[in-house]
């Protein structure tokens, strides 16, 4: 028995010393555990549990403003309000109700939405409105004051993007996206404008109260850096005006694209595409692709539209001058006879012979000259202002393909300019191993290669600086909010091209052919020495369709502010398609502006025009004197001894040539006439019919109209209308002799 009890005893004790084993292993492994979580993981655990329970709130780093050259602001950031409600806290449905109709008359929101996300518990956020005014969020504030919903309502101030000059540079300028630039410079320079966002961090308990505020941190952020453009707002807008009107004229139907340049460093003073859009709202098609989409027949609602819009909204947003590529045509002609006297393989003494067309090797028909019954014989220079084809073609040859092909490549035209701006195209051209007399030959004249407006104006800018490549650039420098620099462009030509002797050379063959009678006399600016040539290229790669570019590109002649500018119309459907209709005219006009805004004043002698002074009051004899000391007649008309009424009024010009002022006295009758149309006459004419009947006579457009076959009126300001004997009639003219 005894045995027994012991024996017992034994296995009892042993099945407590198992039973202790495993609890202490257990306990072991549990006290393993807690030390993992607890001391190595502790960390790791710890963000978790914060996670859970902390709130972050991004506190949002100013973008950096965008300036023109002269400081004025092209972008900036105001301020606007979102609007948000916790449907958590709104107690009941009568207040979600008194919400909803408050939200829906203030924000001009839905009101059945509303009400369904006031009884929805399970947001802790819900907004409103994205983007509401100052006076919608004071009225949204005073109805919260007034019903007691601040538990439940509430407004959080954020920075919005805002362009104060809408369209002006918005392909050059760009727009930002939720996430950052997404074209133009915004894009391009997003890293330097967007900064660094700031993080302030709170704690929350589950029920969403706030912790101890000890926990808190709070982690600084860095406002974007300013940029500074090359681009001056007031050459912007002289350009914009231009493309606008030549887009109105030639009823392009592929838009107009123009870019001006210092040539001398390479910055863009001014980039523009005409139609464009509204940077403060650039998801909404312009009227432009708008009638685009109903030309298609495509309408809201249809199967494709999204798509349609979408695609029309990437090519309306599109930098035509740094994207889209066309065949220079004439223009290019400024290459070819440059390199010719660079190489010299012919001099400005040397006299050409052009039939009209001129058969090469490896071609089957002969190639025309643009002037089918030919040019006859002609110099160098008149090759150029004439613009002749067969001419090109012979220089070419003796420049030979590998020669004219190793300084094709030093121009740059067989790759990208380099401009800070996303989306640049590179341009297409043959390989040396397919550059054969064929090509060679169409190359001279600029076609049958293709480049972007960009590039033919950095090319061209070589020979107005004195033969040296630049690089475009946009942004001149780039600041911190401290005002320190971070980034400064550095104006520097490129390698030497051409000779300098070569491009005054080049330059005054231009300037006298704009001058005299070549094929680019409407981008004549009266007082100034301008250089220009015009361009034709039909668009090959459309079949079917009589489709072309007319280009012109012109620079001023002087040492200092002297600039460059690009003008091309695509697919101009007017009658005369030709650069020096659709464009020339055009970069005249903006020259005019933009010369003496640089400090570039005309010639004394070259204004033909002259501003008449105020004389009512005057005595007629001190009226008369004032007067014909401008080189006007004077014509009085009735007895009295002072001036009551002038004809034409103070300030206005008139032609000196021809020019005259009728005085009215006491008692005088003012006489009218009948003022003709003289709209399609030549401009001789014109002016005189208009003279003889008694009126004063204003030009614009080709006022030096009286070379070659002279201008023609092709716009007159009154006609068909009774007007005052002396009234000035102002004409527009152009040549319309040319196609070069």
């Amino acid at each position: 028995m005894r045995e027994q009890v012991r024996i017992n005893a034994h296995r009892l004790k042993k099945r407590y010393i198992g039973v202790l084993t495993v609890f202490s292993l257990c306990f072991l492994v549990l006290l393993g555990r807690l030390f993992v979580l607890q001391v190595i993981k502790h960390d790791d655990y710890l963000l978790k549990a914060r996670a859970n329970i902390e709130s972050k709130t991004v506190l949002k780093a100013e973008r950096g403003i965008i300036y023109d050259r002269n400081m004025v602001a092209l972008a900036v950031n105001v301020t606007t309000y979102r609007i948000y409600m916790s449907p958590r806290d709104v107690s009941g449905s009568a207040e979600a109700q008194l919400i909803a109709r408050g939200a829906a008359e203030i924000l001009g929101v839905s009101e059945e939405k509303v009400l369904a996300w006031a009884n929805d518990r399970s947001v802790r956020d819900r907004t409103l409105l994205k983007s509401a005014s100052e006076e919608q969020r004071n009225a949204f504030i005073s109805f919260v004051s007034e019903n007691g919903l601040a538990h439940a309502l509430h407004t959080e101030a954020q920075s919005k993007r805002y362009y104060p000059y809408g369209s002006l540079a918005a392909s050059v300028i760009g727009f930002v996206g939720t996430d950052g630039g997404l074209c133009g410079i915004e894009a391009y320079y997003d890293a330097y404008l967007k900064g660094e966002d700031g993080v302030y961090i709170t704690y929350k308990n589950a029920s969403g109260q706030t912790l101890d505020s000890s926990f808190d941190s709070y982690v600084k952020g860095r406002d974007g850096c300013d940029v500074i453009l090359t681009i001056d707002i007031t050459l912007q807008a002289l350009l914009e005006a231009q493309l606008k009107q030549t887009y109105l004229d030639s009823k392009a139907q592929n838009k107009v694209t123009g870019v001006v340049l210092d040539p001398q460093s390479g910055a863009v003073l001014a980039m523009a595409t005409y139609p464009s859009f509204d940077l403060n709202d650039p998801y909404t098609l312009s009227e432009y692709y708008l009638q685009k989409l109903s030309d298609d027949g495509i309408n809201e609602g249809d199967e494709g539209f999204s798509k349609a819009k979408n695609n029309y909204l990437y090519e309306m947003w599109n930098n035509k001058a740094v994207s889209t590529l066309y065949e220079p045509g004439s223009t290019f002609k400024i290459f070819t006879t440059s390199v010719a006297l660079e190489k010299g393989v012919s001099n400005v003494n040397e006299c050409f012979h052009c039939a009209g067309a001129l058969k090469i090797d490896g071609y089957g028909t002969p190639i025309r000259c643009h002037k089918r019954t030919g040019h006859g014989t002609l110099d160098f220079a008149e090759a150029l202002q004439k613009s002749c084809n067969p001419t090109m073609i012979r220089l070419a040859q003796r420049i030979g393909s590998s020669t004219f092909m190793s300084y094709f490549k030093s121009f740059g035209y067989t790759e990208k300019t380099g401009i800070d701006l996303p989306g640049e195209a590179l341009g297409i051209y043959h390989s040396e191993e397919d550059f054969n007399n064929v090509e060679l030959s169409v190359y001279s004249f600029g076609q049958t290669f293709k480049t972007t407006p960009l590039r033919q104006l950095c090319s061209v800018s070589a020979v107005a600086n004195g033969g040296c490549r630049v690089t475009p650039f946009v942004v001149s420098e780039i600041r911190e909010v401290s005002g320190q620099v971070r980034y400064s462009a550095v104006a520097e030509k490129g390698g030497r091209v051409l000779g300098e002797a070569v491009c005054r050379t080049v330059s005054d063959i231009l300037v006298s052919g704009v001058d005299g009678d070549g094929g680019a006399k409407n981008a004549a600016v009266s007082g100034y020495r301008i250089a220009a040539k015009t361009g034709t290229s039909q668009k090959r790669d459309i079949k079917d369709e009589n489709l072309y570019v007319g280009s012109c590109v012109a620079y001023s002649c002087y040492d200092e502010n002297n600039v460059a500018v690009i003008i091309a119309v695509d697919e101009p459907m007017c009658a005369n398609y030709y650069g020096s209709s659709v464009a020339a005219p055009y970069v005249a006009e903006f020259l005019k502006g933009a010369l003496p805004y640089l400090g570039i004043l005309p010639q004394n002698d070259a204004d033909k025009s002259v501003a008449v002074g105020d004389y009512v009051g005057m005595s007629i004899r001190d009226a008369k004197k004032a007067i014909e000391s401008l080189g006007l007649t004077v014509y009085t008309v009735g007895n009295g001894e002072n001036v009551v009424c002038q004809v034409p009024y103070a300030f206005e010009r008139i032609r000196k040539d021809g020019g005259r002022v009728i005085l009215y006295t006491d008692g005088a009758a003012v006489t009218d006439k009948k003022v003709p149309n003289v709209v399609g006459m030549q401009a001789n004419d014109a002016i005189r019919k208009l003279i003889d009947l008694g009126f004063n006579v204003s030009l614009g457009g080709a006022t030096d109209y009286d070379r070659g076959v002279g201008a023609t009126v092709i716009g007159q300001d009154i006609y068909d209308v009774e007007a005052k004997t002396g009234s000035v009639i102002t004409l527009i003219l152009r040549y319309l002799d040319g196609s070069e």
